[in-house]
Formats: C-alpha cells, sequence, structure tokens
C-alpha cells in the first residue's frame, strides 16, 4: 500500500495498520487523537514517522512527538531529539513521566550524548529532569553536580532534582541529601531533600540516617518533621526509634503523629511465663508486664503455664481487633516439655480470638544468651567461676541446647530438680564458685536455695537482677 503526502511525495506505508496513514488531521480534529492512540498501539514501523517529520511532510506537533516517545529503538530516539529538540524534551517529560525498562533502554544513551553535546540544550533542565528518572551513575553524577553546595540553582529545579538525587539509590549520596534537608535554606527545598531521602530509604546507610531522621523529627517545620517520624517507622527496629523519639519534646502535630505510628507498628503482647502453683505471678514479672505495657502503649497480658487456659483481657480483646492479632512470647529459658509440647496448644488456644504471631522462646535468643556470657565473664574478672542451675532436661533437643549454651556463655551447667529434698546437695561449692539458678523468677528452687545453710555465693533469680531486667524492657517493647 502507499499513501500520498502533503507536497506530493509518495511513501511506501506497508508496515503501517491499515487506515493509519500520514498526514494526520490538523490538531483539534477529533480523528487526529484517534489515529494517534492507534500509532501508541501500532506495531508498526515508527521510523516511518519520523522520515515524514524530517520531510517536512508532517509538522512537528507536541502530539506526535509524544505518541512516537514509547515507539522508538535509540536510533530513531537521537533522530526525533535532533530534530524537535526542546519541543521533544517537553513532550518526553509529558509522555514518560514514569519511565519504564522499554524507556529507558531507548532514551538514557541519546539523552546522556546531548547533555555532554555542549549544544544550548545540554543546560536545559528538562533534560537534567528527564534523566533522573532514569537509575544511572553517570546520571547521579550530573544531579550531584548540579546540588552541590554553592551551585546556582533554582528553587524550583531543586525541588525537582532532589528527589530525583534520591531516586538513585547511590549510598553515598546521603550527605548531600542531608545537608539540603537540615540546613537553613528554602523550606521547599529542605521538604524536597528529605523526600529524596525518603525515595532511596532502603540505600542509605542506616546508623547517620536514622540519627538525622531523629533530628530532623524535632525540627520546626512539622511537615518535615512528621515525615522524618514516618520514615524513621519505616527503618529497621523502627518501633525502638519512635519509642527513643517519644522521650523527646515534640510539636503536638508530630506526637500524634508519632502515636499513631506507634499504635499501628505494635501488637498486643501475650507473655508466657512459668508461674506458681495456682497460677500466681511472681511480682517481678508483674512489674514488668506494668512498665512494658507503658512504653508500648499496647496491652500486655500475663499468661501462667500453671493457670490453665486464660481469656484475653478486655483491653488485649480490644487491642486484638484493632491491630489485627497478638503476639505471644514465651519468656521461657530452656527447651523443656512446656516449649515443646504446651506452647502449641497455648497458641492454638489464643488463635480463637485472632491471628497469633509467635517469637522464639526466650532462651533461644542470641542476645539473651550474650547477655548471660557477660555474666560468666562479670564473675570472671572477680576470680569467681558461674554454674548455672538448671531444671533437669530429657531428649536429645535439651542435652543440645544445654551444650550450646555451656559452649556460648563459658560457664557449667548442673541439673537441680525443684522438688529434690536437698536442692544444691550435690553441686561444687565454694567461695570461689557462684550459683545462678535459670529461673526469671522467683520458684521453689530460688527459694530453697536461699534457706540453704552453708551454700556458697547465690545471685538471685534473673529478673531481679536490673541488667537483666533492662534488656528484657528493651528487647520487648521493640517487638513489632
Amino acid at each position: 500500500m502507499a499513501a500520498r503526502w502533503q507536497g506530493g511525495a509518495v511513501l511506501r506505508l506497508d508496515s503501517l495498520t491499515p487506515g493509519l496513514a500520514p498526514p494526520l488531521p490538523p490538531p483539534g480534529e477529533p480523528e487526529r487523537w484517534s489515529l494517534l492512540q492507534q500509532l501508541r498501539r501500532s506495531q508498526a514501523d515508527p521510523t516511518l514517522w519520523i522520515d515524514a517529520l524530517e520531510a517536512g511532510v508532517e509538522p512537528v506537533e507536541p502530539d506526535l512527538l509524544a505518541a512516537l516517545a514509547r515507539r522508538v529503538e535509540p536510533a530513531g530516539a537521537r533522530r526525533l531529539l535532533a530534530l524537535a529538540g526542546a519541543a521533544m524534551l517537553t513532550a518526553l517529560e509529558r509522555e514518560l513521566a514514569v519511565w519504564d525498562d522499554g524507556a529507558r533502554s531507548a532514551w538514557l544513551e541519546p539523552l546522556l550524548e546531548m547533555a555532554h553535546s555542549g549544544s544550548a540544550l545540554a543546560d536545559d533542565p528538562t533534560l537534567l529532569r528527564l534523566l533522573g528518572r532514569c537509575p544511572d551513575p553517570r546520571v547521579a553524577a550530573q544531579l550531584r553536580q548540579a546540588l552541590e553546595p554553592g551551585a546556582d540553582i533554582g528553587v524550583s529545579l531543586g525541588q525537582s532534582l532532589l528527589p530525583l538525587l534520591g531516586h538513585q539509590r547511590q549510598p553515598g549520596d546521603l550527605p548531600l541529601l542531608l545537608r539540603h534537608a537540615q540546613g537553613p535554606g528554602p523550606i521547599a527545598l529542605r521538604r524536597a531533600a528529605l523526600e529524596g531521602v525518603a525515595l532511596g530509604l532502603g540505600a542509605w546507610p542506616q546508623a547517620p540516617l536514622r540519627e538525622a531522621l531523629l533530628t530532623l523529627a524535632l525540627d520546626l517545620d512539622p511537615v518535615l518533621a512528621a515525615r522524618a517520624v514516618d520514615l524513621l517507622a519505616r527503618l529497621p527496629q523502627g518501633v525502638t526509634n519512635l519509642q527513643r523519639l517519644s522521650r523527646r519534646s515534640l510539636d503536638p502535630g508530630v506526637r500524634q503523629r508519632l502515636e499513631r505510628r506507634l499504635q499501628a507498628s505494635l501488637r498486643p503482647l501475650v507473655l508466657v511465663v512459668h508461674g506458681r502453683s495456682g497460677g500466681e505471678i511472681p511480682a517481678e514479672l508483674q512489674g514488668l508486664a506494668s512498665e512494658l505495657a507503658e512504653r508500648r502503649r499496647t496491652p500486655v497480658q500475663l499468661v501462667a503455664l500453671s493457670g490453665g487456659r486464660q481469656e484475653p483481657t478486655k483491653e488485649v480483646e480490644a487491642a486484638l481487633r484493632a491491630r489485627g492479632g497478638v503476639r505471644l512470647v514465651p519468656l521461657l529459658l530452656l527447651p523443656g516439655g512446656h516449649v515443646r509440647h504446651d506452647l502449641p496448644g497455648i497458641a492454638a488456644h489464643w488463635r480463637g480470638f485472632g491471628p497469633v504471631v509467635r517469637s522464639p522462646f526466650l532462651g533461644a535468643w542470641p542476645g539473651w544468651q550474650q547477655l548471660l556470657a557477660s555474666q560468666v565473664a562479670a564473675e570472671a574478672v572477680r576470680g569467681r567461676a558461674l554454674l548455672w542451675l538448671n531444671h533437669p532436661l530429657s531428649g536429645p533437643l535439651g542435652e543440645r541446647y544445654l551444650a550450646h549454651l555451656i559452649h556460648r556463655t563459658g560457664a557449667a551447667a548442673v541439673a537441680t530438680a525443684y522438688s529434690a529434698d536437698a536442692p544444691g546437695q550435690e553441686i561444687p561449692a565454694g567461695d570461689d564458685v557462684v550459683w545462678q539458678p535459670l529461673a526469671l523468677a522467683a520458684n521453689r528452687l530460688t527459694e530453697a536455695l536461699a534457706d540453704r545453710p552453708g551454700r556458697p555465693p547465690l545471685r538471685p533469680p534473673l529478673l531481679q537482677q536490673e541488667a537483666v531486667r533492662r534488656f528484657l524492657l528493651e528487647q520487648l517493647a521493640a517487638l513489632p
């Protein structure tokens, strides 16, 4: 098929969609829009249209340039840039507001060539904005140069380039973005810089990013401060970041934002503890739960293994519905029968009230084992050997765990039954040995050992030690 162009030129258009042939109707005609939509969807070779533009057969119009923008290969992109220049850049910015892989593969190299060509368009801000949508180290270098302190850049251009620099996700660009976000410049530029930080959030070094966001959350601009709170919540250990910030003086609106973030991030906690006869829960565990609920601003319920199946409190039930479930945390130190057999049943029971997220039992936490190792090291400095007193465990799992604990902490462990007539009778004694029962709270064993005459130095139950209590508060408060 052939089509006659204005001016008498004849061009073969066999590869075009039937009925789609230049010249187009003039701008404003309804048929023009329909034909351009066909061009966008057609598999026809766009080269024929570029030929028509270069020959002057078809006028250079923005809507035609925009339709061709997604259809061309790099060679066609170069021809369109040479032909239409600034008009092509404007059409690209409108058409390719979100660059997909096809657009980047077709336009990145031609646009970079234009940026280094020395032509008048090389300094066109539109060109830099277009390049900024293409993640590439060469593009990041150009954005960096344009945004360096002292560069002559207007507020409007800076507002568009700072987020694009973040979009490049080059870890070394965080200091530049933070200088703009924390500096004394126009508030529009500071907000744009923080948006750049948000766009590259996962690429930045965590320590300087966290400290900068904690500072920005105290900023006098409430919009900037609120955005910093949102970003802190998205970082690893986001709950810890927000809790740390909650102890600072904040703008009332920002504090409300922080409270909402904390509320949305935290499930109510169900802490499974051993308990005493009849479901009694020792005072130190009750105190831990009370302070933990205050820190998290979410309900915390203690469930004693010795207390049978328990229902959620009204506060936990309401929070469970609002936040999509509870987190079950077994504050148990050894993988005995309670961990292996009782916990699955408790989790199944609580799933009857809503979704349950289970944490590992406390004794399996690497941080907990590190804390115990530090206790052994502290006693060694005093010239004493610490000895763990553990409830007897049976089976290969218990044996493996005790072997791991001994290796991890450097202290021996001795099985000591709660029900023994004279607990501690078989345990090595002497002024150079200190006993540490593996018990969070007071129980029959710790009380019997405390009453035993002639006993060696005995450390109190773990939760009665300030370092242990502080560790548990910090770790449990940070759970999502």
